[in-house]
């Protein structure tokens, strides 16, 4: 039952759902309040990234959002089982799931060499709402480029149909970000890699790596500053 103030991060809420429910399948009330009761776009990119990181960490892809996917739609809550248990997932739940996260980096000091936005890989939608993110940070602090490092993953033909759009991919290229088709997971798995300072906005991948995580908002601020403040 998700009780926050606003729309949670997809990434900690997915987490915070995979350490509770295990091999259960949950059944999630309250996410329509915030995003709608129509599955666009913009929802379905949430749902893959909240189920990508309760899938991580340690439960199953599997999930029913109340009023919005297409078995929790028909059957509502007739597919609670007798018995049940309520999670209620609240802002102090959240920060409680995230400060529990161990900080892997060789030295929790360094600033980050290296982000990765994209895993699981990103949509088309989702590059095109980066590419505002980054600039809208850029114009804000007054810089023209990134300060990290920043490759961007996504499915090859989203890429290519990124790409063919030349003037967003020029601006994309131009600030500094790289677009790849490339697995973060497994360029991790490089033990070279170990030694770097990498951040990340999935979940997925700091589960599995040393990559530490960061909100969207504070990859974007970061990325664009190369430091960590707080």
């Amino acid at each position: 039952e998700v009780k926050t103030k606003s729309l949670p991060e997809a990434q900690i809420l997915g987490s915070a759902i995979g350490m509770k429910v295990m091999e259960e399948v949950p059944f999630v009330t309250g996410l329509t309040s915030f995003l709608g009761e129509e599955l666009n776009q913009r929802v379905k990119d949430y749902l893959k990234d909240m189920g990508a990181a309760a899938a991580s960490n340690g439960a199953v892809g599997l999930y029913h959002i109340e009023d919005l996917t297409p078995e929790a739609l028909e059957l509502s809550r007739g597919l609670l089982k007798s018995g049940y248990k309520t999670y209620v997932i609240d802002d102090a739940e959240l920060k409680r799931v995230r400060d529990s996260y161990p900080l892997m980096w060789k030295n929790p000091a360094a600033s980050p060499k290296i982000c990765f936005i994209g895993c699981p890989h990103l949509s088309l939608r989702q590059i095109y709402e980066w590419l505002e993110h980054f600039e809208t940070e850029l114009k804000s602090s007054g810089k023209k480029k990134l300060a990290v490092t920043t490759v961007m993953t996504a499915a090859p033909a989203v890429v290519d149909a990124f790409r063919n759009d030349k003037d967003s991919y020029s601006r994309l290229t131009g600030i500094g970000a790289r677009l790849t088709s490339i697995c973060p997971l497994m360029y991790m798995n490089n033990p070279l890699c170990v030694k770097k300072a990498v951040m990340t906005n999935s979940n997925k991948l700091r589960t599995y790596t040393t990559a530490r995580y960061f909100t969207d908002a504070e990859t974007a601020r970061i990325a664009v500053e190369g430091g960590i403040h707080g």
